[in-house]
């Protein structure tokens, strides 16, 4: 399943943009290197700063050799590439070497990127990989280009130091509540109203974005695969950390307007796959620097200790003491859940018709829910959420009493005082009586209301379940307690359930842990 949300925020809010140099550091020599020097070749050697792959220090890409890197000179108009190089794994500096004796006092060097066969053109990919946290070895073969201007020495070789052209933003990516390691972001999708990759003409000043292709909707955005994407990816950490998710994507220079970033969140555990998006207005790229994008993605989060046994004590959740214990998964249970009415956390024990009095005090009653079943025009809304370091998706929503009072004509007391059709279920102590209370409502629309304001969300965050306290139905049903006690002793109470295509309206054991209200 995929699910999106979306913002559009100011580019201050949420992005860090503080502009880096990228060729400050040296990396250290992970590769053997070659020094044979053919007869009638020309050497050109690295200033030790101008490596074309990287990794991240928390600001700055660190940059190194890589094999299949080639260099370009420009020889009075002709390009002409290098033969050989004594790079034979990642290297901090390298050394090329060119046809023939060549005696001019300085030549224009260009890098186009590993792989690249042509010295006047450079194509940043739309797709890009990235197999590690702060590993940038992708980026020379995703785009990563510069130029340099190499001097003779006296020995007859050339020196240079490369000056990279290309543009780069780094993302880090947390979340304050904080995720389990199960929970990954598989890739990154960056998408702006100009052309951000495709094929550029490229010069000895580097990309030429003066001829930017026209934008189309495949050049206007690039997707960054994090460790093979799918069900795999970086972990989310619970502030920004670059050596636990550091991802770097090679974009072309440029002043960039609506510019959308698309995070893909995979949970190994629930299988739960959605999408987080953001929007900011402007963004500037210079060449060679790369900007830092660290985002506290806004999936909404749910505390795991509203949980609570019907009208149990005040603060006394079915966890509560005892939260280590709590299974955090569907199918997992655990003996620590109460099971004797001594227990501080045990349900309300009083017959109808006392209402509840203390945790589901604030509930609605049994009447107020049948009217949120039949009048509550529920909306499914399959956004994204959180609880106990996990993600789920999927919630209705449901108006308001207050919305359903002005709709029908009532008064919210009246409302409360009498179910539609007259019955007060409050009161009426029938033994069939609950029978009716049995109420589905199958008319369903998709997607949030267009005024939110007036509804309530309920999230599918599911319920413990009586003895073991086993967890059943998060990200697939929610339950959620009334005020009302059913007429059948002390054994049950009503309640309200969600799911995709169904809101329902009947009673459950009271040591169940259903969900209060919200707040």
């Amino acid at each position: 399943m995929k699910y999106s949300y979306f913002w559009a925020l100011p580019v201050a809010s949420l992005l860090s943009l503080a502009g880096c140099s990228n060729d400050d550091t040296l990396q250290a020599d992970n590769g053997k290197q070659q020094n044979t020097v053919s007869a009638g070749m020309t050497e050109f050697a690295d200033g030790g700063l101008t490596r074309t792959a990287g990794t991240y220090d928390g600001s700055a890409i660190k940059f190194y050799w890589t094999s299949g890197d080639k260099l370009w000179i420009n020889n009075t108009g002709t390009l002409t590439i290098s033969t050989k190089d004594n790079i034979t794994a990642k290297a901090p500096t390298a050394k090329f070497y060119f046809p023939g004796i060549l005696t001019a006092p300085k030549y224009n060097v260009r890098y186009t990127g590993n792989g690249n066969t042509n010295g006047d053109k450079v194509t940043i990919r739309t797709a890009q990989s990235q197999s590690a946290p702060d590993d940038a070895s992708h980026i020379g073969t995703d785009g990563d280009c510069g130029t340099a201007e190499a001097s003779r020495l006296g020995d007859g070789s050339y020196t240079f130091t490369l000056s990279h052209k290309a543009s780069y933003l780094v993302f880090t990516p947390y979340y304050s509540p904080e995720f389990a390691e199960d929970v990954k972001v598989t890739q990154i999708k960056v998408t702006a109203d100009e052309a951000i990759a495709g094929e550029f003409r490229f010069d000895d000043n580097g990309i030429n974005t003066t001829s930017r292709p026209a934008a189309t909707a495949a050049n206007r955005s690039i997707t960054l695969t994090l460790n093979g994407g799918s069900n795999n990816g970086f972990v989310i950490p619970k502030a920004a950390d670059h050596e636990k998710n550091a991802a770097i994507m090679v974009l072309a220079p440029g002043e960039y307007h609506h510019v959308t970033v698309e995070y893909t969140l995979y949970d190994q555990k629930t299988q739960v796959r959605g999408t987080v998006s953001k929007t900011y207005n402007d963004i500037t790229c210079k060449a060679g620097k790369n900007k830092k994008v660290s985002t506290d993605l806004a999936i909404t989060h749910y505390s795991s200790d509203r949980y609570y046994m019907w009208d149990a004590a005040v603060g006394k959740n079915a966890w509560e003491g005892h939260e280590n214990d709590q299974p955090i998964l569907n199918g997992g249970s655990n003996a620590s859940y109460p099971q004797i009415s001594s227990d501080s956390r045990w349900y309300n024990p009083a017959p109808f018709p006392t209402s509840a009095t203390r945790s589901a005090a604030a509930c609605p009653n049994a009447n107020e829910m049948l009217w949120y079943v039949m009048y509550g025009n529920p909306h499914w809304d399959p956004s994204l959420w959180s609880i106990m370091k996990h993600l789920y998706a999927g919630g209705m929503w449901l108006k308001k009493l207050s919305a359903i009072a002005a709709a029908e004509h009532k008064t919210e007391t009246e409302m409360k005082n009498a179910a539609p059709g007259g019955t007060d279920y409050t009161k009426v102590q029938s033994f069939k009586i609950y029978d009716n209370f049995l109420k589905d409502n199958t008319t369903i629309k998709d997607g949030r209301p267009d005024n939110p304001n007036d509804y309530v969300y309920l999230p599918a965050i599911g319920t413990y379940i009586l003895n073991n306290g086993e967890l059943r139905n998060v990200g697939i049903k929610g339950f959620y307690w009334s005020s009302t006690p059913r007429p059948d002793g002390a054994l049950n109470a009503y309640n309200l359930s969600v799911e995709k295509g169904k809101v329902h309206t009947g009673y459950g054991p009271r040591n169940n842990a259903h969900w209060l209200w919200p707040e």
